[in-house]
């Protein structure tokens, strides 16, 4: 039995190693043990400092120390974002003139978006999903390309998008803070606090991890979302930072 249980805990420690976050779900499918089991695993990896409690599950000690790249995030909450993006589909109208953000999240709704509309972007892949779709009105903002966010960036573009009154802007927040959404880059930063202030609606797509993660550059503060959709309810402390007009949206309900 005890050579099981470390068996297990390798396989525990390997696979929080490759995904940095661990749900109670995860560890029960992953090493097929039951939910109270999964539970009393947490505990003993947290006791031994192998990793951090959250809410429902564990993650990486270094979790939260760095923004991982666009490609590392494409292998993480599948399910979840699958789930966040079919809730911001629902507020896209035929017709409308919509944002859409360098996001892997993001990235889901692309490839779920009808014909019909008017989509901007300045992310790669957005717009290769989008070129496939004659019936959607793509306009792709140029200029350099960002390889660790593979998104494209020039100054002309700031101007640009601030002359649209997008029908939305959706964004995804690499932080949330008590005091607004960060990024990693300070162009980038730029580019949503543009698309804060010309879009009519403000929708910002974001899995919870993202209140425990730090970034440097502040693109805008909370109180200019009008919509937030997480993977799950905010706790009390985090709905707490958002005005009660906003918006706030979960892919569980």
């Amino acid at each position: 039995m005890a050579m099981y249980r470390e068996k297990r805990f390798e396989e525990i420690r390997q696979l929080l190693a490759e995904r940095k976050e661990l749900s109670v779900e995860d560890i029960m499918h992953a090493v097929g043990v039951s939910r109270d089991t999964a539970r009393r695993d947490i505990v003993a990896l947290v006791a031994a400092g192998q990793a951090r409690r959250t809410r429902g599950g564990i993650v990486a000690l270094t979790f939260g120390h760095s923004v991982p790249s666009y490609t590392e995030r494409l292998k993480h909450f599948s399910k979840e974002k699958t789930a966040m993006a079919q809730r911001a589909l629902q507020l896209i109208h035929p017709g409308g003139v919509y944002f859409i953000d360098d996001s892997t999240t993001l990235l889901k709704l692309s490839q779920s978006v009808t014909d019909g509309v008017t989509i901007y972007t300045h992310s790669l892949d957005n717009a290769i999903a989008l070129s496939v779709k004659s019936g959607v009105a793509l306009h792709m903002l140029g200029g350099e390309l960002n390889h660790h966010g593979r998104f494209f960036f020039s100054p002309a573009n700031l101007n640009t998008l601030s002359r649209i009154a997008f029908d939305a802007a959706f964004i995804g927040a690499t932080a949330i803070a008590k005091d607004g959404v960060y990024f990693p880059y300070a162009n980038d930063a730029e580019v949503k606090a543009v698309l804060a202030e010309s879009a009519r609606q403000v929708v910002v797509v974001s899995e919870t991890e993202k209140f425990h993660i730090q970034a440097p550059y502040r693109g805008f503060a909370l109180n200019a979302i009008d919509t937030l959709i997480t993977e799950r309810p905010l706790a009390s402390t985090e709905r707490a930072w958002f005005d009660p007009v906003t918006e706030l949206l979960d892919a569980e309900n």
